[in-house]
Parts: structure tokens; sequence; C-alpha cells
């Protein structure tokens, strides 16, 4: 007879731990809202995810140099993505400026691009070698988005350069969070040299 109750005890404890479980799943699996602060500001309930920095140049002082930035605006994020700032945080180049008017922003990445999205402003400030670039139209959670963004040139020198990446939601008073840290590798030209020597 012990040993039946204790069969028994044991078998409601283990369902008890499957139902806990199960309820654990389901609760994480339920769409959740942007986070809003008791100031009225908001926030990501899980901010965008950087995915890829990479630049079809890495070469110093080329001029026709594109930096592709991928995030992903993860399903849960509760809210649509509207301003990017990517800001040079490591790195032996003082003044790394961009093409403004040139910026373009799209769903999917290089190799598959989708929609387009306009940018409604940016801005460039030099004092802490940030750009931040907004939105015309916000993009909703569950997709990849792009920034195509144009170096005035590369760096003049060869080293290694981190970018620190945040992201923001729409809103009045919105709050930056990070997404990411991107590296570039940047390479002396190896002709340069031989273009002397000539």
């Amino acid at each position: 007879m012990s040993k039946i109750r204790h069969w028994l005890k044991r078998r409601s404890r283990m369902m008890w731990a499957m139902a806990a479980l199960v309820c654990a799943i389901a609760t994480a699996l339920l769409p959740v809202g942007a986070v809003e602060l008791s100031d009225g500001s908001t926030m990501f309930t899980s901010p965008p995810r950087l995915v890829s920095f990479v630049t079809t140049e890495n070469v110093t002082n080329r001029k026709n140099a594109t930096y592709y930035l991928t995030v992903n605006v993860l399903p849960e994020a509760g809210e649509a993505l509207r301003t990017l700032k990517v800001s040079l945080i490591e790195g032996r180049f003082t003044r790394l400026d961009y093409h403004i008017d040139d910026i373009e922003v799209f769903a999917g990445d290089r190799g598959d691009r989708q929609r387009d999205y306009a940018v409604d402003f940016a801005e460039y400030t030099e004092e802490s070698q940030t750009l931040t670039v907004q939105l015309a139209t916000a993009a909703d959670p569950g997709q990849h988005l792009t920034f195509a963004l144009k170096p005035v040139r590369n760096p003049t020198r060869a080293g290694v350069y981190l970018f620190e990446v945040t992201a923001a939601p729409a809103g009045a008073t919105p709050v930056f969070q990070r997404a990411g840290t991107g590296r570039l590798n940047i390479f002396d030209d190896p002709f340069v040299g031989l273009r002397m020597d000539l």
C-alpha cells in the first residue's frame, strides 16, 4: 500500500511540474507590448539585434564604400523600429562623415532586398561620431532591416573600427537600447607602394 501511495505522489508531482512548464512556454509565446515607463517614454520589450555589419570596400581612403548594417527587429520586440544610431566607439579615425542624402533602408539583406523604407531624418554629429537615421514609417517587428550607409571615405589608417548600434521605437520620448557592436577591419592599400615605385 505504501508503494502505491509513493507512486501516486510521485506521479502527482510530475504532472504539476509538466503543467508549470506548459504554462511557462505559453506565457513566453504570447505577444507582448512595448514597455511604457512612468514618465511616458517607451522602449522595446526585446530590442532589435545586430545581425551583420559589413563594408563593400575594406581598404583605406576608398571613397566608394558602402557599409551595410542589418538588424533583426524581433517578433517579440513589442514595438516597431523608428530610429537607429550608429556611433564610432573605437578606431584611429576622428572624422568619419557620411553622405546623408544617399542613405538607403530596406527590409531583408543585401542578397534579398525587399520593401524600401523612406528616410525621414538623418544627421551626423561629429563630436560624438554618431549617425542618426529616422524612418518615415516605422518598421514592424518580425523582420530584418538593412541600412546602407555611404561614408565620405574609408578611414585613412588601417585598423579595427568598432561601431555601437542602438535603436528606438516610435513615440514622443523613445528610449534607445543597444542592438550590438559592429566591427570593420580596414587594411592598407597594397598597391600604394607599387605606384610610388613606378
